[in-house]
This record gives structure tokens, sequence and C-alpha cells, in this order.
């Protein structure tokens, strides 16, 4: 999946996000809040009270997210301490969708069986079952915008 792919599957998975995680998209983008969830999701970031460049706190955010988003975190949410979400369900949505994608690429040149065992199971470090409930059950990313209904 290349980046535009992922941007684009990511939007589709936005309803996952937790509301904390939605405003920090609105004010920093998809892929910065991003970034953010990848370097510290799951815990409480202090975000310092100014945007001193030598702060190790600031210092930490602008290696995360780059100098104008961390600028625009203290900004906003300045001498506190903001609660980066995982985001796991929207995360997982996204694994599981590319794993269709992936057995659907392969399925019909391998066969079934191959390609859960020697493609999925390596690739996502997933047991053959749980690569089987992957594949059985509906995708929970909402289906990408159409320019406009035939009916």
């Amino acid at each position: 999946m290349n980046r535009s792919d992922h941007e684009m599957a990511m939007a589709r998975a936005a309803h996952l996000l937790p509301e904390n995680a939605r405003q920090l998209v609105d004010m920093l983008t998809l892929a910065t809040t991003l970034k953010l969830v990848d370097a510290y999701g799951g815990t409480h970031f202090p975000i310092p009270k100014t945007a001193r460049q030598e702060g190790q706190y600031f210092a930490a955010l602008a290696e995360a997210v780059g100098v104008d988003a961390a600028n625009k975190l203290v900004k906003r949410y300045g001498n506190t301490r903001l609660y980066v979400p995982k985001c796991a369900a929207a995360l997982r949505a996204l694994r599981d969708a590319s794993i269709r994608a992936d057995y659907d690429m392969s399925c019909g040149e391998l066969g079934h069986n191959a390609t859960v065992n020697n493609v999925l199971v390596p690739k996502y470090r997933l047991c053959d079952r749980r690569i089987e409930e992957i594949l059985s059950k509906a995708d929970e990313l909402l289906p990408v915008a159409t320019q406009g209904s035939l009916f």
C-alpha cells in the first residue's frame, strides 16, 4: 500500500478514531496525527508552556511531528498533559483491510491455504486462525465516496 493509498484508507477509518484524535486531525492533518500516535500513542505527553527549541519536551515533540505542528500543539495545549490515543480500532481496521487486499491479490494464483499460511501469516505475524477470522468478517472501513448516486 503506497502512501496515498494509506492516507485514503485512513480517511475511510476516521469514524473509528476517538474524539480527541479527530480533534488532532482537524488541527494538524491526518498524516501528522498518525506520526504523533505512532510516537506517543497511549500516553499522556507533557506539552511545554512555550515553544523553546532547547526544551526536551518540545524537541521530542518536534522530532515526532515537525516544528510547525509542535508549535500548534504548544499554542493549543501548552502547559498541559495531552493524552495521545492509541487509535487501536482504526489501526486494526486498516490492518484487516490490508490483509483482505493481500489475500485477494494472491489467492487466485496460490490458492487459499498457501496464501494464508505462506503469505499472510509471515507478513502480518498472526496465526492462521486469526487470519481466517479477519477474512470472514466484514470490512469496518467506510466505502470510498462515489461521485454521485446512480438513482
